[in-house]
């Protein structure tokens, strides 16, 4: 069983893809199928950061972290989807694929529509919300929600990145910011591109776990949130996202 304290998880074509640290900084990557298997993986586990939405609304008020994370990030906030109801999410969880009666739900409940980015995610909101909901407070190891590109902002001066991701350039930048943090980022970035088949992981998919490893390792879980008291969803999970704040004169 895999000694990793400090896990960043993005979801992919083949489930989910987690980078770990342990104490002394060894690394491993991962691919799983289930959110319930990588939770297993790495049940000895201090901290695991995944980038899909935590704590779900259920009228139309939405969650503030996300409005707060759009303006925040300006130039990329397009990356940060409005996250549906949990409403939306069960009926897109009963009826996969039929977008229309998703939104149709989302329209009643929230006042506005599902975003197909938005709606491409339910089925890995849905099991993370279940996984998440089952466990109950208190559980281990504590999983906290992250936005990469929040990440990449706290760990960049507070600057959003201006390039996409998936563009030759955003990616090299990122990883230089990673790199600040976690010299062998690219090193990981590589061995993951090698291990993993690209139908099964995306190169953008293993640069936004590795953001979420680095935030977690580097942090040792001294994160702040947004917003700073973060509100709990109708059944108890907390509606926030969390980043490390990274001082570049000085941890």
């Amino acid at each position: 069983m895999t000694q990793s304290e400090f896990i960043g998880v993005d979801g992919c074509r083949y489930g989910w893809f987690s980078v770990g640290f342990d104490q002394r900084g060894s690394y491993e990557m991962q691919a799983f199928k289930t959110f319930c298997e990588l939770l297993t993986h790495y049940r000895k586990a201090e901290l695991v950061l995944v980038d899909i939405p935590i704590g779900l609304p259920e009228d139309c008020k939405g969650r503030r972290c996300d409005d707060k994370a759009r303006g925040i990030l300006g130039s990329r906030a397009s990356s940060v989807f409005r996250t549906p109801t949990r409403q939306t999410v069960e009926q897109a969880a009963a009826q996969p694929g039929d977008y229309w009666d998703a939104t149709n739900v989302e329209r009643r409940v929230a006042k506005r529509g599902i975003s197909r980015q938005a709606f491409a995610i339910t089925p890995k909101i849905h099991e993370v919300d279940k996984v998440m909901l089952a466990r109950g407070e208190g559980a281990k190891p504590l999983v906290r929600e992250v936005h990469p590109e929040l990440c990449f902002w706290a760990l960049n001066g507070r600057q959003s990145i201006k390039s996409g991701k998936k563009k030759r350039e955003g990616a090299t930048e990122r990883l230089c910011v990673l790199q600040c943090l976690e010299p062998r980022a690219e090193e990981i970035f590589d061995e993951s591109i090698s291990c993993f088949r690209r139908k099964d992981v995306a190169k953008d998919d293993i640069l936004d776990a590795l953001a979420a490893a680095v935030t977690a390792y580097a942090s040792q879980g001294k994160l702040q949130t947004i917003p700073e008291v973060p509100p709990k969803d109708p059944r108890g999970l907390p509606m926030e996202m969390v980043y490390y704040p990274y001082n570049h004169t000085g941890r």
